[in-house]
């Protein structure tokens, strides 16, 4: 009985003390800020998270003091479930304002033995033009991103301000929209207040990154903002109407320079190529498949338009390509595209091989000139196969003398002294899984299943849907410049109803569908400039001189002007709530 009681004592402080283990081994401390530039007396969130519950006790704020003054101070602690990981964590929201401007440093602060990285902040003077402003209920500022020269496809950095200095309800702001441009928002709208001569502003603010797509004058349109001002003198006032218009701002963009070599078009601040190989290139062996991953990061442009990588053939190597993964990040200095692209590479035989340079053409869209992205050569050797039937077994070691024979015993003692820990390790594994078991079923109970009406697909959004999807595997290939791609990516648009959506006449009938060449789409158009288009593209596909690439953007561009054509009479809303 009481060596049952002390076994059972020792199971509960084993647990214990493996949990307080894993607590202090996981505890973390971080620090975030909502924006990284600011104006003169903007506010500004800064974040501490530490990864566990704190009852007591508060970070260190007296290192802030120096540069920031904190004018306001929240906590909070939180659990999380999300698909069976829980985390629990206590967060420290506080509300900064600048002392003064410049490059500023919000210093480590630290927490239980914990300190967070240091964050820069840049503080910049507030324009003229809200100066000047600061008498109105509403206004805008507005901001692009100052560069001498701004380049199709290339990122145009958007920031809108919106200033205000009375109370007002139901807000709506203009939905952004820029015509022959890609437009991606940087982020929510944020809101926070400022001083300006004394006096204290609200601000609503909004960023995007606007990618033109084709050169020549572009207009950013107007914003217009709208809100109720209420009358805080009588309780039964509707209030009064108030609103703001921004100046629309005009662009000039230009083309791909005439000098740029015969490759897809890459504008952006800056482009990088690395490599990763599942297997050391020291350990290649013939016949045996080897991962070659090529990741080119691009800042100030979307990960979709990056280009794929074309490999020089190799002699002795064979290719397997698999998908490529794209994808992008976003912050206040704009996007950060990457391209992840995986190919198997078996090598045919033992020997040396080389694998050739890789250089990636791009354009500096800040200096204005042609830089190009460079992955070395690599000459690797190959080991020969290896022959299962001439494999050497392992040999097994033969004790050499009365000692060597008594290692077996000594090591059949040693393995059963963490049995009892095993036992106690299974045991609290056990009570976790119940645990979670028990919640995962308790939420599962919680969901409705789904109706059967829901289950069933509506054929209209089902070929919405496909055209959708055939129309941005058209862009997409126009804008890499794969003239096989483009043909494929186009008979899908038209065999899946694109032209009789997209405003040219004739369209199609459906008893000669599916086109299987571009011969048929160019008797059915009706516009000169795109018949032209695709009969270039027709002698391009059979022309015996093989170029690296097809510039698509003009093909691209006249079908796009027919969709707009198209859609110009749909009814769109102009506002929408913030």
């Amino acid at each position: 009985m009481v060596m049952r009681d002390l076994l059972f004592n020792r199971i509960h402080w084993l647990l214990a003390l493996l949990l307080c283990a894993i607590q202090v081994q996981a505890a973390t401390f971080s620090a975030s800020v909502d924006r990284k530039e600011v104006a003169e007396h903007d506010t500004f969130n800064l974040t501490l998270r530490y990864s566990e519950q704190v009852g007591f006790g508060s970070p260190d704020l007296t290192p802030l003091e120096q540069d920031f003054q904190v004018l306001n101070q929240q906590r909070s602690n939180q659990f999380r479930s999300i698909n069976g990981k829980s985390e629990s964590f206590t967060e420290w929201t506080l509300t900064l304002t600048p002392k003064r401007n410049g490059k500023l440093t919000i210093p480590p602060v630290r927490f239980e033995n914990q300190q967070t990285q240091p964050i820069t902040i840049i503080v910049r003077e507030l324009s003229a033009d809200v100066k000047a402003q600061i008498a109105k209920e509403f206004f805008f500022d507005i901001e692009v991103s100052q560069q001498d020269s701004y380049y199709v496809q290339g990122q145009i950095l958007y920031t809108e301000k919106l200033y205000y200095s009375v109370n007002h309800e139901d807000a709506t702001l203009s939905e952004f929209k820029v015509t022959d441009a890609l437009v991606q928002p940087l982020g929510d709208v944020r809101q926070y207040t400022t001083v300006v001569d004394g006096q204290r502003l609200g601000v609503y603010e909004r960023r995007f990154a606007i990618f033109p797509e084709e050169s020549g004058e572009l207009v950013i349109p107007g914003q217009r903002f709208s809100a109720r001002i209420s009358n805080p003198y009588d309780r039964w006032s509707r209030g009064r109407q108030g609103s703001a218009v921004s100046k629309p701002i005009t662009l000039q963009v230009k083309a791909i320079p005439p000098d740029y070599p015969q490759a897809p078009w890459i504008p952006a601040e800056n482009l990088s190529i690395s490599e990763t190989f599942s297997t050391p290139p020291q350990q290649w062996v013939a016949g045996e498949p080897v991962t070659r991953t090529l990741i080119l990061t691009a800042k100030g442009l979307p990960g979709s338009q990056l280009p794929a990588i074309a490999l020089p053939v190799v002699d002795n190597l064979r290719y397997y390509p698999d998908q490529t993964q794209q994808n992008e990040q976003s912050s206040d200095e704009g996007l950060t595209g990457t391209s992840e692209q995986s190919i198997a590479l078996v090598p045919g035989s033992s020997g040396r091989i080389l694998l050739p340079e890789i250089r990636i053409p791009w354009w500096n869209t800040r200096s204005g000139t042609l830089e190009y992205a460079v992955l070395p050569a690599h000459s690797i050797q190959v080991k020969p196969a290896r022959d299962a039937s001439t494999s050497t077994p392992m040999p097994r070691p033969e004790p050499a003398d009365a000692t060597a024979m008594q290692t077996p015993a000594t090591v059949t003692v040693t393995a059963e002294q963490p049995s009892v820990f095993l036992w106690q390790m299974v045991c609290g594994l056990l009570i976790v899984s119940n645990v979670l078991f028990a919640v995962l079923w308790w939420r599962a109970q919680r969901q409705r299943p789904q109706s059967v009406a829901d289950r069933h697909d509506n054929p209209s959004d089902n070929r919405a849907k496909t055209l959708t999807q055939c129309w941005q595997a058209l862009t997409k290939a126009c804008q890499k410049g794969d003239a096989h791609a483009i043909r494929s990516a186009l008979l899908g648009w038209v065999n899946a109803g694109g032209l009789s959506t997209s405003g040219l006449s004739p369209a199609p009938d459906a008893a000669h569908l599916p086109l299987t060449s571009l011969h048929p789409i160019a008797g059915l158009l009706a516009e000169p400039k795109l018949k032209a288009a695709l009969a270039e593209l027709d002698a391009y596909l059979y022309s015996p001189t093989v170029n690296s690439a097809f510039n698509g953007q003009n093909l691209l561009s006249l079908l796009k002007q027919q969709r707009q054509r198209a859609e110009s009479t749909q009814p769109r809303a102009s506002l929408y709530p913030l």
